[in-house]
């Protein structure tokens, strides 16, 4: 992984960049977007209900289980990357249906961390 920085309406953004056989995954604030290589179109790689690991990461906390009412913004997951703490929130207002990940566990880039439903 290595990080890029954008210009966007005048200002500067640094984010995560990977590239793997699939194409080149980008990350920004908890958001994962894949660029494939055979289309070169942009393909967004999480769903509104997916949670995915915005970097390769450690999971510091879970902060909510399976079957839990969120609303949208609320911290589901926290993790470290970088020597730096990533808040990763509810991107809807919904249930918890899977946690897929363990307090302590290092996560690659991309990997599904926690769906609602």
């Amino acid at each position: 992984m290595s990080w890029q920085v954008i210009e966007k309406d005048g200002q500067k953004i640094r984010v995560a960049v990977h590239r793997d056989k699939r194409g080149t995954w980008i990350s920004h604030q908890g958001i994962v977007t894949l660029v494939a290589n055979d289309s070169g179109r942009q393909k967004s790689k999480q769903a509104e209900n997916i949670i995915e690991a915005p970097m390769t990461g450690k999971i510091v906390s879970i902060e909510v289980e399976p079957g839990e009412q969120v609303e949208e913004g609320v911290v589901l997951i926290i993790m470290e990357a970088m020597k730096m703490e990533y808040r990763l929130k509810a991107p809807i207002a919904g249930q918890v249906d899977k946690v897929q990940c363990e307090a302590g566990e290092l996560v690659d880039l991309g990997k599904t961390l926690v769906s609602l439903k």
